[in-house]
């Protein structure tokens, strides 16, 4: 039986990029040999350093890559990660966790039917109604696929809730996305979560980072959601696509490729690194708040 990870970039070549920071900081911090695999639309540069590489074909260059995984992954079992994501220790304790999970794993909560949340996602599964489980949630960042029979249709399926979103549309997410899309699926198949995802991983978006160090495999943060202070455990941190372009990210990112080449970071780079970070922001913000007509300007921060 094989086993693996993978991450999938398709597209511009920013995604590449995070894809190979993920993979250099898996390698920082796993020794154990297990291949690390991408998922994409094109070899390049990027996708030579890894150990396996499978290019998709009729790639959409969205999320809708991501849930033809079952389709794609290329071991026996495999961890997805995505690939804007760093690791940050040794990701072997991974095993234990989809030790117990279904053939296609989800990382979140089986939802209580009677509560407002398990409501709402029994109302929105309307003519599946019938087939459906448990409700269940899940949040991106890590999937676990196990090649079985038992995963017949799962793609099809996945396609189909995509195409009818209007009837499966969830309030307060106008669109679709693999988070909306996936826990569907996976109650229909009685896949339940084995795991909360908060107990694996960190997702920016939702926290204030404390503290962070990428090379020592150092993080503390406090989870909005609870206000509960976390990082024990932790075994990768989950930017979200906006975050990339920020300090942090950039920052590690530029630390661990010094590290992989076994040298010291300079302190100018850093600085220009920083100032690129800053001005992606202030730009970012412009762009939220509508200011077109400043950035058509070229104005220099």
């Amino acid at each position: 039986m094989t086993k693996g990870f993978v991450t999938v970039a398709t597209g511009r070549e920013m995604y590449y990029v995070m894809a190979r920071n993920l993979l250099m900081s898996y390698r920082f911090h796993n020794h154990d040999g297990l291949p690390f695999a991408i998922i994409c639309d094109k070899e390049n540069k990027y996708t030579r350093e890894f150990d396996d590489v499978v290019v998709m074909d009729s790639p959409m260059f969205s999320y809708l890559d991501k849930l033809r995984l079952p389709e794609l992954v290329p071991y026996d079992e495999t961890i997805f990660i995505d690939a804007d994501s760093l690791v940050l220790r040794d990701l072997g304790g991974l095993w234990d966790i989809t030790a117990k999970s279904p053939d296609y794993g989800i990382y979140g909560a089986v939802l209580d039917p009677d509560s407002e949340e398990g409501r709402i996602e029994l109302e929105r599964s309307g003519s599946l109604r019938e087939r459906m489980h448990s409700p269940c949630s899940c949040q991106g960042g890590m999937r676990f696929v196990r090649k079985s029979p038992g995963l017949d249709g799962f793609v099809d399926l996945s396609m189909y809730i995509m195409r009818h979103y209007d009837e499966f549309r969830k309030p307060g997410h106008p669109k679709p996305s693999d988070d909306m899309i996936l826990p569907l699926v996976c109650s229909i198949y009685d896949f339940p979560p084995s795991e909360d995802w908060s107990r694996i991983f960190c997702f920016l978006p939702d926290s204030v980072i404390k503290e962070f160090d990428l090379l020592k495999g150092k993080i503390r943060y406090v989870w909005k959601v609870t206000g509960e202070e976390m990082g024990p455990g932790c075994y990768f941190l989950h930017f979200g696509n906006k975050a990339t372009k920020e300090w942090l990210y950039n920052r590690e990112s530029y630390r661990l490729s010094r590290a992989a080449g076994g040298l010291e970071p300079s302190k100018m780079a850093l600085g220009v690194i920083w100032m690129r970070s800053m001005l992606a922001k202030v730009l970012n913000k412009a762009k939220s708040l509508g200011y077109k007509a400043a950035l058509k300007l070229n104005v220099k921060v």
